[in-house]
Formats: structure tokens, sequence, C-alpha cells
């Protein structure tokens, strides 16, 4: 769809980016430290957010040159969904819990509607 070039890989840097950033988020609200100065953390807190909105930005920007990437990144999601899975199910196993690897149940799912 996409094919090899750089659009993808544009696309998907900055998909990689915004995760990124919302983690450093996410763990900036569980993580709260009394050590660290409550200005400097929301110094650093308003600079990720304001790097987030930067991202999304472009992001938006390429969705609007190029509308067909919807549909790249819902198979992207899809395909993250099935890993999940997979990684959950590969857990059970390594604990003992499963004596088998199952076969990702959505995969089965998702397939079917195709």
């Amino acid at each position: 769809m996409l094919g090899d070039g750089g659009l993808k890989d544009k696309y998907l840097e900055l998909m990689a980016r915004n995760v990124a950033l919302e983690r450093v988020i996410e763990f900036l609200k569980t993580n709260q430290q009394p050590a660290i100065d409550p200005e400097f953390y929301r110094y650093q807190e308003t600079l990720i957010k304001g790097e987030i909105n930067n991202v999304q930005s472009k992001i938006n920007q390429l969705k609007e040159e190029h509308p067909h990437l919807d549909e790249f990144y819902n198979e992207q999601f899809r395909d993250q969904l099935l890993a999940i899975e997979a990684d959950t199910y590969a857990e059970f196993v390594r604990s003992g819990r499963l004596n088998k690897e199952l076969a990702p149940m959505l995969q089965d799912v998702l397939q079917g509607e195709n």
C-alpha cells in the first residue's frame, strides 16, 4: 500500500516517537519522587507534552496529505493487539501455567472478519 518509500518509515518513526513520549508521561505520573524539585518536574512535563503536541501535529499533517495512512495504521494496531495476546500466552507457558502455546485467539477472530 505505501510501498518501501520514506513515507512509511517517516510515519512509523512518528508513531514510535509518540508512543515513547506517552510512556514517558505515564512514567512521570506514576513515579513522582519526593527528592525531585517540583518546578523541575513540571518543566520536564511541559517539555514532553509540547513535544507530544508537535509529533501529533506532524502525524495529522501526514494523514491529511496521505489519507491511506489510516488503513496502514489500523493494520499496525491490529498487529500490535495480536502481539500482546501472543506475548501473554508465552508468559503463561514460561511460568509453567500452560504446557503449550496457544495460537492467538484474536488472530482467528480477525481472520474470520476478512
